[in-house]
């Protein structure tokens, strides 16, 4: 119950900073202080400390444990964030949240649902892709827009494709940037994912994966592992021509799961879909799902809803085993 007020609190705030829009002699002040408060950082990017455990703007989202409750809000306040951002464009850390939002919805909301539509929904589910490829794309635009205000330049850098150039532009991010870089490369790989057979982002790769590895050196244990988490994914399923490593991603997957502390579902469910599925390894997927399922959501309620939404997954892989493995 008291997640849910909490839940109704952060969307009468996002309606009041609405509010505050049409106000012309207070709607700047107003609006600077309503996007420091729901991005946790002020006009510069900069983190704000934070009074007490609940002054994080997604507590209420990210601690729940009714999906269904999140699922049903999460457009508002996405909404409600875009129109915030266009009225202050300027604020680094708006620019941050509002990608990181577009990127959760995109995954969590729109791909997740769309990859488990039966076979005869096929253009149901291509018109999906679309869709979370857009918010893919869009939510990382906004946060290179956040590190565009910090590192001038670095958007462009980031595009060259040139290995040099990128490292030396990546060279520049400091720990204030770390979210930012984390959710523009799951941004990005999470479009390319979508369309692999994409030439231009196949150019530019080295873009986003080379953010991920700064901002995984710059913060190892930044959520639990979600850094290494991602990286894991990209480099055991990529070819070896588009970087794939499978070494560097055995790697990445210790250190997700050294992060973590076995406590998070994620680097668990990367490895049955990821290794044990190309590997036909039907046994190894059972363990390591059921593994991902044993984990109490409650042993760490500032992820609880990231973890049962992962959960669900991993019933959901279960369930439908057969289809993903060739029995001899």
């Amino acid at each position: 119950m008291k997640r849910t007020i909490r839940i109704a609190a952060v969307s009468s705030v996002l309606f009041l900073a609405i509010g505050a829009m049409s106000c012309s002699s207070l709607s700047s002040v107003a609006l600077s202080a309503v996007a420091d408060s729901l991005s946790g950082t002020n006009k510069k990017g900069v983190p704000m400390k934070k009074r007490s455990e609940g002054s994080d703007p997604l507590a209420a989202i990210t601690g729940e444990r009714d999906i269904t409750l999140v699922s049903d809000f999460f457009p508002t306040a996405l909404v409600l964030y875009e129109l915030l951002h266009a009225q202050n464009p300027d604020h680094l850390g708006l620019s941050a949240m509002t990608g990181q939002l577009n990127i959760m919805y995109a995954n969590v909301f729109v791909q997740t649902p769309a990859e488990r539509l039966p076979v005869d929904q096929f253009n149901a589910q291509q018109a999906e892709y679309e869709r979370a490829q857009l918010h893919y794309l869009r939510g990382r635009d906004y946060c290179l827009e956040f590190l565009e205000g910090r590192h001038t330049g670095i958007r462009a850098a980031l595009f060259s494709g040139d290995d040099d150039t990128v490292q030396a532009a990546v060279a520049l991010l400091d720990e204030n940037d770390v979210s930012a870089a984390y959710w523009a490369g799951a941004g990005w790989l999470g479009a390319f994912s979508l369309d692999p057979l994409n030439g231009d982002m196949m150019a530019v790769l080295n873009g986003p994966v080379q953010l991920l590895e700064r901002a995984a050196a710059l913060s190892p244990d930044y959520d639990a592992g979600a850094i290494w988490e991602l990286l894991f994914n990209f480099y055991v399923s990529a070819p070896d021509m588009f970087g794939g490593d499978y070494d560097r991603g055995m790697t990445c997957y210790a250190e997700a799961l050294r992060a973590s502390g076995g406590k998070t579902p994620g680097p668990y469910i990367t490895y049955a879909t990821a290794i044990c599925m190309p590997q036909n390894d039907s046994a190894g997927f059972e363990e390591m799902l059921n593994t991902a399922l044993a984990i109490n959501a409650d042993d760490e309620p500032s992820s609880r809803l990231v973890t049962l939404i992962q959960q669900e997954r991993a019933r959901y892989l279960l369930l439908h085993k057969d289809n993903y493995f060739v029995i001899w």
